[in-house]
This record gives structure tokens, sequence and C-alpha cells, in this order.
């Protein structure tokens, strides 16, 4: 999870064509002082020699993270007319709902209604509809995309997250990170650190090296209890069928009963029997088999969007590393990449 709950960052500078001398770092990283360290104790940290390419793979790899989250997002429009939707970028504004209210906000009107204030970016969540403007947000904030709302969206799921909060700590996201990494529940979608949960992997390829990673899909503690039969999903790669298992089979063992289990491939391993699916249905959890609900599927959507406006930017690049140097090249697109996901490219 990335740190983007901070406040809206100055424009980029504009570029000029006169001949410029290497910047130091200091100078470079002064227009997105905001966006790189929102907390003041964030450090940049650059290695001292390395090459054009490993700059430009790092750069890339910042660039593609930010296609897959936001590439299929429209930066204009607010999400509310397409109901609940299977899956969408969802932000809260703590601003204009601070705690106890809970209220979340859809990528466009994260940037045209709330630009300013403080944001917190809660990735993607399933079925929900955006809020903006609506009676959480009091009798006099409308939203400037669709102000017809009147009402409250009964169906929407809220937790924590929607003050800032995550994992069991409650730690509030990015100030009490402080480097830990996060994951997010394949079932409630809340957030935790991996060093707060200990977990169980249950790998595909059952001879792989221990050192090579898998998609995996991770189910938190408190549903792991909610759906146990995942706990008793074997290694391997064959479809894990339940729905006859006793009710003492489906005890999650007690080495396990306060763990997190990772399981590599997740959903191509459920069973989709009329009695599975009714499990998934008594267990709320009935959108484990649907395709639109999937990240995979939400990537896939990101990634062709963002191939038909695609231009070719390694020459963009290598000429500014040329200009400005690796160190400068790696601070600016970091900035940048923050300035594109607010939408103002």
């Amino acid at each position: 999870m990335e740190n983007n709950g901070e406040k809206k960052s100055d424009p980029i500078p504009a570029a000029t064509s006169e001949p410029m001398t290497s910047p130091t770092s200091e100078q470079i990283v002064a227009p997105f002082a905001e966006s790189i360290a929102a907390d003041g104790e964030q450090i940049l940290e650059v290695k001292e020699s390395v090459t054009v390419e490993e700059v430009l793979e790092s750069l890339q790899e910042m660039q593609e993270t930010a296609d897959l989250l936001f590439g299929a997002q429209d930066p204009n429009v607010c999400t509310f007319p397409e109901g609940y939707k299977p899956r969408q970028t969802v932000f809260a504004c703590i601003t204009c709902t601070p705690a106890p209210q809970m209220a979340g906000v859809c990528y466009g009107c994260s940037l045209n209604c709330h630009d300013g204030h403080e944001i917190v970016e809660l990735y993607t969540k399933r079925k929900f509809r955006c809020d903006c403007g609506n009676p959480k947000f009091g009798s006099e904030k409308k939203c400037t995309l669709y102000e017809e709302k009147p009402k409250e969206n009964e169906f929407n799921v809220y937790n924590h997250n929607y003050h800032g909060k995550f994992c069991t700590c409650d730690a509030y996201y990015p100030d009490d990170a402080h480097g830990f990494e996060l994951y997010q529940c394949e079932i409630c979608e809340d957030w935790y650190h991996d060093s707060h949960t200990p977990s169980k992997s249950i790998r595909y390829e059952t001879e792989q090296e221990p050192e090579e990673k898998e998609p995996a899909a991770a189910i938190c503690a408190g549903c792991v209890k909610k759906i146990p039969f995942v706990a008793h999903i074997p290694e391997g790669k064959d479809v894990f069928c339940h729905s006859k298992m006793t009710s003492e089979q489906l005890i999650v063992p007690e080495e396990l009963a306060n763990m997190s289990i990772m399981v590599s491939h997740f959903r191509e391993r459920l069973c989709k029997c009329s009695g599975c699916t009714r499990v998934y249905d008594l267990a709320d959890c009935e959108f484990l088999l649907d395709d639109e609900d999937d990240m995979a599927t939400f990537e896939d959507e990101a990634r062709k969007k963002v191939a038909s406006e695609q231009k070719t930017e390694g020459e963009e690049m290598r000429e500014l590393v040329k200009e400005v140097g690796m160190d400068g090249a790696r601070v600016f697109y970091e900035g940048l990449n923050e300035f594109k996901r607010k939408g103002r490219h």
C-alpha cells in the first residue's frame, strides 16, 4: 500500500530548453516535498552509483503500479450513477467526514470535490457506491460532478479504514507505517501488518523453490473463522471441494486459530459445485466466484486502457537522465507519478 493519503502537491514546474546543470537532491525534491514526505520524516534513499538501466527499471515499476490502480479510472467522472461497482478505487476524506462518520468517495470526486483535503487512499473496494455529497457530508457539501444524491448508500460496507485506521493495531496510515508492509484480506478487505499477523502459506507449485513467489490471496485470521474451509486447503493445484465436510471437520486447527492464510491461486482452487456455492452464499462471500470482483480482472482492464493510450517514454526518461542525472530523474518521476495519480496530466 502506497503513501497516498497526503494533501495535494503543487504542479510540476515547466520544462526548460536551456542547458541544465545537475541540481542537488534537495532542489529536485522541493516541488514534491508534500507527496514524497508527507509526514516530514520519510527520507528518499538513492544509491550513489547505479546504471541507467536500473533507474529506468525502477521508474517503470513505479509507473506500472500507478497504472494498475488508476489506469481504468476516469478523473472527471463520479461513479455514483454506475451503482455498486464490482470494484473501484475508493478514498476517505477525513476533512469532510471525520470520525465517527464513515464515507468513501470515488477517484473522480477525490480530485474534483476534495482537492486540498486530507485524503486517505483505501486501494480498491468491492460493491461500493460513491458517497460524495450525500447526507453523510452534511447539507452544504455537494458533489460537483453528480449532485443528485438524495440518500445514503445502504449497501456500502465500512470499517475503520474509513477513519484512516488499519490493522489490528489501529495504526493511522501512513503516519504510523514505519516501513512495515501491509496486505489486504481477500474477504473483509481490511489491511494488516504482516509483522502483526502470523500466517501459513498454501502453495500451488509444491516443488517450487522456497524463495520463489507465487500470486497469493490473503485471508485474515478473523475471516478464516468465517470460512474455515480455507484452513484445510492442501498444497497443490487441485480444486478443493468442501461442501461435504462436517462441522467437526471444518474446525480450524488449534495451531492456525490466530493465523492468516495465504493461498496461492486461491480463486482457481475454489470449487463451484452447487454445494460449495451454497456455502459461499451463506458466508456472504459469493463474490469469490465473480470474475469482476477479482483484482486480476481489475488490473487487466487497467492494462488495456493504459495500452490504448500509452506513448513511448523510454527516450524521454533517458534524456532526463542526461540532463539532471540519475538521482534527479528518479526523484522527478516519483513526483510525476504522484502528479499523474491526481489527474493533472
